[in-house]
């Protein structure tokens, strides 16, 4: 009976054992399980390539296809590819009045954000107006707001993320300079008609530089839509009407503006003699450069609308880069050497991208939970092409003429 009593005592000890060895197995398990989840979660919110919704994002803009609008569509479509967002481009643009049509169409198309390269100041209250209806944000590109008024509308709107742009005014000046440092007193200039904001700041600019330096501003051409031949003709005709025309100043010479006046001035064996500067890049400059076909030049802005974009894209995900809207400097890239355009063609356009995918993800919050517009700032502010060869380059970069 003891023995009985001893083993069904031991059978229960065992049993016992058995269950709470089960339990803690169990509960161990279901923590193990827990904490795995945790972590692959925290893993793929670490390492997912794409955003968690693919959101539409529109453009108001000139062309697509010049060098210009072409190098900054080419960009924005590889940052989209990268994070999963959609581009959508409305270039149908031939007046202000055609920029809130534009503008209603990509609301229409179903755009979340807007990014509007603006004529004037003009059209912005119309275009706040629109998006706050449609619930869908706006930023500007290349373009800043002057007039007071439309600015205390404008930046009231919750929907207005902000702008980037350039000192407009001041690359007006400098090229100004550059022409009096070459000794150059009689200068035409090849401009946009008044009331574009942009060209206005660059025209102010250079006069200033006029005035200080004492040079002549001889004659003008004022056109939106010259062609290559147009602006050989009004070359010709500069050269015709001014024997004492010692230079050519190119306020925008992306659409093809800048290849009219080489052109012309080749013809008439001018090449030199009359010095041309120019802002925004064009293909081949490092030919021009050495040939001395182009004397001083500015661009390489084209990735002004990608900071733009990530104010909208950071907006977009729920994590805003700020509460306010935001002014975002950008520098322009001044060539001085064919060894610098080469550079520039290497490292920043073409078969390159002055920011990789990395660099890329890192501006936006989702990817990158320490990114600020601080921080953002600091890396527009930072573009040159030594900054672009200082990350991408290495001891690579060309210096065949140094």
């Amino acid at each position: 009976m003891k023995k009985k009593m001893i083993a069904l005592l031991t059978s229960m000890t065992l049993v016992l054992s058995t269950i709470l060895m089960g339990c803690g197995s169990q509960k161990n398990t279901g923590e193990t399980k827990e904490q795995q989840t945790e972590e692959a979660s925290s893993e793929t919110a670490q390492t997912s390539d794409k955003l968690p919704e693919k959101f539409k994002i529109g453009v108001v803009i000139w062309s697509t296809t010049d060098d210009l609008g072409g190098a900054s569509a080419r960009l924005l479509n590889y940052a989209s590819d990268i994070i999963g967002c959609e581009m959508v481009y409305n270039t149908n643009i031939s007046s202000p009045e055609s920029q809130i049509t534009a503008t209603e169409n990509l609301i229409a198309a179903g755009c979340n954000a807007i990014a509007i390269c603006n004529y004037s100041d003009d059209i912005l209250p119309k275009i706040t107006s629109l998006c706050e209806e449609n619930e869908v944000y706006f930023t500007l590109i290349w373009r800043s707001i002057s007039d007071p008024e439309v600015k205390e509308i404008v930046e009231a709107s919750p929907y207005y993320l902000g702008n980037t742009c350039e000192s407009e005014e001041e690359t007006g000046y400098m090229m100004g300079e550059s022409f009096h440092n070459m000794g150059c007193e009689n200068i035409a200039v090849i401009t946009m008609e008044k009331g574009d904001a942009t060209a206005d700041a660059r025209d102010a600019g250079f006069d200033r530089a006029c005035d200080e330096f004492g040079m002549n501003r001889i004659s003008e051409v004022r056109n939106n839509t010259l062609t290559a031949e147009e602006t050989t003709k009004a070359v010709e005709n500069f050269l015709a009407s001014f024997p004492e025309l010692d230079g050519i100043f190119v306020t925008g010479g992306s659409n093809t503006i800048l290849e009219g006046v080489i052109q012309a001035l080749a013809l008439h064996n001018k090449t030199g003699e009359v010095k041309v500067a120019c802002i925004d890049f064009i293909s081949d400059l490092d030919k021009y450069i050495e040939e001395g076909a182009i004397d001083a030049i500015s661009g390489g802005h084209f990735v002004d609308p990608l900071f733009s974009y990530m104010l909208m894209v950071n907006k977009l995900t729920g994590t805003p880069l700020s509460d306010n809207c935001e002014q975002i400097d950008l520098n322009f890239i001044n060539l001085q050497s064919p060894d610098d355009a080469r550079n520039y063609y290497k490292y920043c356009e073409g078969d390159s991208y002055p920011y990789n995918e990395e660099e890329i993800r890192s501006m936006v919050k989702y990817f990158n939970p320490d990114m600020t517009i601080d921080k953002l700032k600091e890396i527009a502010a930072a573009y040159s092409i030594d900054d672009v060869v200082s990350r991408h380059g290495g001891n690579n970069a060309d210096t065949t003429d140094n």
